[in-house]
């Protein structure tokens, strides 16, 4: 009958030394993650604030515009102050400025304008 060589091989496990720098890189790794969704959420929170508020000036312009007699104003819709002034500015013709006033996540102040100019029709 052959003997059998008791043949040891070289196994050992990962150490404990191993195992924290694994947790110590995804931990970081993690952390980094939650950061960049942070800064995505903000981005994306604000891209639909200033859009509603460019809708909102649009809006409020295209009324403007269809109004015979149009006066200044201030009104707020959908957390968005606007407000308006109109100006003669001879030769027929109106500058209409719209401003658009909002707060961000963060309790900043930010606005958007935008100026016409729209032909009235001569009396």
């Amino acid at each position: 009958m052959a003997t059998k060589k008791n043949i040891r091989r070289n196994e050992q496990g990962i150490t404990i030394m191993e195992v924290l720098i694994a947790m110590v890189i995804l931990s970081l790794s993690l952390l980094l993650l939650l950061n960049m969704a942070m800064v995505a959420l903000d981005g994306n929170d604000w891209s639909d604030r200033t859009t509603r508020a460019t809708v909102l000036l649009q809006q409020k312009l295209e009324e403007l515009r269809a109004d015979s007699d149009p006066a200044d104003g201030a009104d707020t819709s959908s957390g968005v102050s606007r407000s308006w002034t109109v100006t003669d500015v001879g030769h027929h013709l109106r500058r209409i400025e719209v401003l658009a006033q909002w707060e961000d996540v963060r309790s900043q102040a930010k606005s958007n304008s935008v100026t016409a100019y729209i032909q009235v029709e001569p009396d």
